[in-house]
């Protein structure tokens, strides 16, 4: 794995620097690579918004996502199609969406289908539709691009976990991942982290491996401690909230369907 970066933060006491060493494993075996899908100069995405796990201020369908989607199968055989073949679906979603609601422009930025008619047909859904604007923290709207995460559900028993998920070889299984990519999750865990004051205040480094479940429907559950520094057992506490508050992954797969599967990530942090 090549170096990861450094994230910063700051306190008022002093400046702590997160090494993040983060790696992902899926039961034991390395995730592959991060993909993306890209259209041909696409608006610029600001960098605020690469931050996609924050949905508060997002662009959402008036009509809501949950009807969205359901219209979406309803009318597409290709997404209805695809959902009972794999399950649920989700996308990551680069929009922009002008003041008025208006979807100036779409395209999937990553997700758990490479079906180009599935593909289309949710953009023509998404660009048919009416959105609120995105809204910036004063409440201001905005004409900007933006990451916007969408879910099309399976059924209950599709996302139910089955005994046999946990026994299927490794080698047989495409690993989760976290949507955009690798280095998106290095900025999560740094985005969302709180180093524990006590070990700020002691100069603590903080090191701990967690192990965790992510589902059939992108859920991150069971989160455990597996190893941790002894000197700052707050920090696996904090690790396993940032997890727990983790945004939905694309789940695992077995013969093109999804499956619940166990991840370990080994999560090292400094402070200097």
């Amino acid at each position: 794995m090549p170096p990861l970066p450094f994230a910063t933060t700051h306190t008022p006491a002093r400046f702590i620097v997160f090494r993040l060493i983060l790696g992902v494993c899926f039961c034991f075996i390395s995730s592959e690579s991060f993909g993306a899908t890209h259209t041909p100069n696409p608006p610029t995405l600001l960098k605020s918004n690469a931050n996609w796990w924050v949905q508060s201020r997002r662009p959402h369908p008036l009509q809501g996502w949950d009807s969205l989607a359901y219209n979406l199968k309803a009318q597409s055989h290709n997404v209805q199609q695809a959902v009972d073949d794999k399950g649920t679906l989700i996308f990551l979603l680069h929009m922009s969406v002008d003041k008025k609601g208006k979807v100036s422009f779409a395209e999937v930025w990553d997700g758990n289908s490479n079906d180009t008619w599935v593909k289309l047909a949710l953009i023509n859904a998404v660009k048919s539709s009416t959105f609120t604007p995105y809204v910036n923290a004063k409440g201001k709207r905005l004409k900007e691009s933006t990451l916007v995460l969408m879910e099309i559900p399976g059924s209950k028993q599709q996302n139910t976990t089955q005994p046999q998920d946990t026994v299927i070889p490794n080698q047989a299984i495409t690993p989760a991942r976290f949507l955009g990519g690798q280095n998106a999750f290095f900025e999560f865990v740094a985005d969302q982290f709180i180093y524990p004051p006590r070990c700020v205040d002691e100069l603590l480094n903080g090191y701990v491996r967690l192990r965790f479940m992510v589902d059939r429907d992108g859920t991150v559950s069971n989160c455990r401690i597996k190893e941790s520094s002894n000197a700052c057992p707050e920090f696996g506490l904090e690790a396993i909230r940032v997890l727990r508050s983790c945004p939905k992954w694309i789940p695992a797969t077995h013969s093109g369907k999804n499956i619940s599967a166990w991840f370990e990530v080994p999560i090292s942090l400094s402070v200097r």
